[in-house]
């Protein structure tokens, strides 16, 4: 009791309201389900999927636009097909030249 009178904050800490708020607080933010980790790993994962979503849109933006040019353009289909499939026309020879740092391993 004599200590309770030297350090009037120690008696405030050791109400058994106080206790009981910071062993809630302790057990909500450490050792429950949904704790702050468990919270700040889902979130960093939410932000991922969406810059995902956004690169996606972007990529759907660029392909639409591809697929105008080719709906409308027989050069730009042709030019598209000649270097994405490598086709040829008739008489025609193909040579690819790859660099060493291009080659995927």
């Amino acid at each position: 009791m004599k200590i309770f009178k030297r350090y009037p904050l120690l008696k405030k800490l050791t109400n058994k309201y106080v206790l009981t708020g910071v062993a809630f607080a302790a057990w909500m933010f450490f050792l429950d389900v949904n704790n702050y980790f468990i919270h700040k790993e889902l979130s960093q994962e939410l932000d991922e999927l969406e810059a995902d979503i956004q690169y996606y849109q972007n990529e759907l933006v660029k392909d639409k636009e591809l697929l105008r040019q080719l709906e409308t353009d027989p050069e730009a289909f042709e030019r598209y097909v000649r270097e994405q499939f490598g086709m040829l026309r008739p008489g025609e020879q193909l040579t690819i030249v790859e660099f060493q740092d291009s080659v995927h391993e």
